[in-house]
């Protein structure tokens, strides 16, 4: 019995072992083929490395051409694989093969469609390979539009410490139940992630504009959310992180994912630790009401005490306008040295490797300058005063209540509490109460402020470093509040008048000394690129076919500085402060042949275009354009898709087009144009060494050719 057990025993970790294996052994299989274009000869091979790998599994799949759009155009295919459930739920799970892919994410779909074959689901589950990203994603949304589909798009890159989840775009919002759900399944499976708290609101407002293959889920209607991440520091095995995700989708698609009531998209996210709370918009709507209505009663049962506070604010209202107005005069003033010290420094292009420290500079400004004013505010003799700050903190934030969540709903947590604080912030007779309700109102908006700087959301970054007018105006009123909370902590101190005077005067001169010493290290010291953080360099050679001359374009966002360059036999040594430098260069001895064959039959005009080079082309781009804007070409089919926009046509070919390339379109007789080929490389057919400090190189060789159709007399 004892050897009977110890077989067993044996044979279940000699069993186990192949799989823990597999994942890891996979994930090195493809890794040298990432990362790879659509329909290049990498995204090739791992396309037939997906077919086979599910073909030894014995798991049917059926491939979908992405030829089928009307105003987009790939040579690459998805693989669908389709695995039956018992419900009547779809659960898709798409990955990138190619373009944004990795190998984590192919070897963790490949996983995902051996596990679930083997064994019973609720869930129809859909394993989704995309041939192209964007293209593919569209193709797939459409036949997604037809039924009730839950979607997870993922786009790790390696095997993340922390997954991190996108839970929206800038037009729609993924539905609180899936993020519910998501929560729980993810935290049932032990898989350690983020849902960043802050990312609703700044999808809510439009301040996440960069596009993702998500947003064609989101707006095609289907409720989808995206999980990315990258390699962790940590050393994790790959296989035992692979199997946890296979608990999480199995704990998640037996959940009941169709037929939902509740599609809320104004939900609040609040973590605390490694735990995540999420509130819908009712309990929102219920936390506004509790807190409103209960300072309102307070106020009825006070009566006499709110007919004070709003005696001496009406009395002192000329306070609040001339705070708002020094505010935003100091907004300003910040914005205008922060785009100064941009110049001077040339990092004007570079603003998007140095947000915490732009910020910080607006804060220190802005700091600097208010504290220097606070000696003013003592020149107000009225009774009170320090009633009616309290008063007037209230009230501002009352204001900042309607105009903020006038502008987004999903304001409403953050200024219910904010306005909770502050309330009892205004009643509180000892000043520790005070000074921790001040700090505590405005505890969200920091954790909310930490994750933008750090997310990053470049748009609303940009807007609050380089404030136009308006923004400025909207910064002061939003933070009149805590600048009245903190000028009646300042009177409250137990200190004598002359020796608070001082201490502003210190630490308004501090804080301007500390904004001088990080202007001087910035000028002087600070220097963007190393080794983990290189300086792109553009490098775009252009050759007209018609002319036989060329030149060679270096451009980056920041200076050039030393560079030296072998281009074919050419040897170029660059020593320059300017950004963007052109060369005329020699034309390369590249066999390409660019003509086209016309035929005409009644009213009709046929163009044959042929394409032929010795290399392969990453993209190939045909314009047509009419002699003027008052002449229209009339397009009466074409090989492939096409948009009309004014007097030019522009067709979509896919990248890594076959070569020799042929493109056949029908006109009118009468249409007369243009036609512009241009021949795109992103590796060059010769030699080309690029060599400078922290910098690296992205190469473009561009072959342009110009045919001319004119109008048969």
């Amino acid at each position: 019995m004892r050897k009977l057990l110890v077989l067993l025993l044996l044979f279940l970790c000699l069993s186990t072992i192949p799989a823990q294996e597999d994942f890891e052994r996979t994930i090195w299989q493809l890794s040298p083929f990432y990362p790879a274009q659509e329909h290049s000869e990498q995204a090739i091979w791992i396309q037939n490395y997906v077919k086979g790998r599910l073909e030894k599994a014995d798991i049917p799949y059926s491939e979908v051409p992405l030829n089928t759009l009307k105003e987009r155009h790939s040579f690459a295919t998805n693989i669908s694989v389709v695995l039956p459930g018992t419900g009547d739920q779809n659960l898709v799970i798409a990955v990138p093969m190619a373009e944004h892919g990795s190998a984590t994410c192919t070897a963790l779909a490949l996983e995902l469609a051996e596990y679930f074959s083997k064994q019973e689901h609720v869930s129809q589950i859909q394993i989704l390979f995309l041939g192209a990203d964007f293209i593919g994603a569209r193709v797939s949304a459409e036949e997604f539009q037809e039924g009730k589909y839950t979607l997870f798009y993922l786009n790790f890159q390696g095997v993340p410490e922390k997954i991190i989840l996108q839970t929206g775009n800038k037009e729609h919002i993924t539905p609180y139940w899936m993020v519910n759900f998501c929560n729980r399944s993810l935290q049932k499976a032990s898989l350690s992630f983020n849902l960043k708290p802050e990312q609703n609101i700044l999808y809510s407002i439009g301040m996440i504009p960069d596009p993702s293959p998500l947003d064609i889920y989101l707006d095609a209607g289907v409720t989808a959310l995206m999980m990315y991440g990258k390699q962790g520091e940590k050393n994790q095995s790959a296989a035992i992180w692979a199997e946890s995700f296979c608990r999480f989708v199995e704990d998640f698609e037996k959940r009941e994912l169709t037929h939902h009531e509740n599609e809320d998209q104004n939900y609040f996210i609040m973590q605390l630790g490694y735990t995540y709370f999420i509130f819908t918009e009712f309990y929102i709507m219920i936390f506004f009401l509790v807190i409103t209505g209960s300072i309102l009663f307070y106020i009825i049962l006070h009566t006499k005490q709110a007919k004070n506070y709003l005696h001496i604010f009406i009395k002192n209202i000329f306070i609040v306008f001339w705070t708002t107005m020094m505010l935003f005069i100091f907004f300003q003033i910040s914005t205008w040295i922060s785009e100064l010290f941009l110049k001077v420094t040339r990092l004007d292009t570079q603003w998007q490797a140095i947000i915490p420290e732009l910020i910080s500079l607006k804060v220190l400004i802005s700091l600097g300058l208010l504290i220097l004013l606070l000696p003013t505010y003592s020149q107000f003799k009225q009774h009170n005063l320090g009633n009616f700050y309290s008063g007037t903190a209230v009230i501002t934030a009352l204001l900042d209540m309607v105009i903020f969540m006038a502008i987004e709903f999903s304001f409403a947590a953050y200024f219910t509490w904010s306005l909770l604080c502050i309330f009892v912030f205004a009643v509180a007779k000892r000043r520790y109460i005070k000074f921790i309700c001040m700090i505590l109102s405005g505890l969200f908006f920091i954790r909310t402020i930490h994750g933008i700087l750090f997310y990053p959301a470049l748009n609303l970054c940009h807007d609050l470093i380089f404030s136009s007018m308006w923004t400025n105006l909207y910064l002061a009123i939003f933070i009149l509040p805590f600048i009245f909370m903190g000028i009646r902590i300042f009177y409250v101190l137990p200190f004598k008048v002359q020796l608070k005077h001082r201490l502003t005067k210190v630490l308004g001169y501090a804080a301007l000394v500390i904004l001088t010493v990080l202007a001087f290290r910035f000028i002087y010291l600070y220097r963007p690129f190393n080794d983990n953080n290189k300086q792109l360099v553009n490098a775009v050679e252009f050759y007209d076919l018609d002319e036989k001359r060329g030149t060679l374009t270096f451009e980056s966002d920041y200076k050039l500085g030393n560079i030296q360059v072998k281009n074919g036999d050419d040897e170029i040594d660059i020593s320059s402060k300017e950004k963007r430098l052109i060369y005329d260069i020699q034309m390369p001895q590249e066999e390409v042949s660019v003509w086209a064959a016309t035929s005409r039959f009644l009213e009709r005009k046929t163009i044959e275009f042929h394409v032929a080079t010795n290399g392969k082309p990453d993209q190939l781009y045909i314009t047509l354009k009419a002699p003027s804007k008052d002449e229209k070409i009339i397009i009466l089919d074409s090989t492939y898709p096409y948009k009309i926009q004014n007097d030019t046509v522009s067709f979509f070919i896919g990248k890594n087009q076959p070569m020799p390339f042929e493109l056949k379109v029908t006109t009118h007789k009468s249409s007369a144009f243009d036609a512009q080929i241009d021949i795109c490389y992103s590796t060059m057919p010769f030699d080309f060494i690029f060599l400078g400090e922290n910098k690296y190189c992205k190469t473009s060789l561009i072959l342009s050719k110009k045919l001319s159709f004119y109008e048969e007399k």
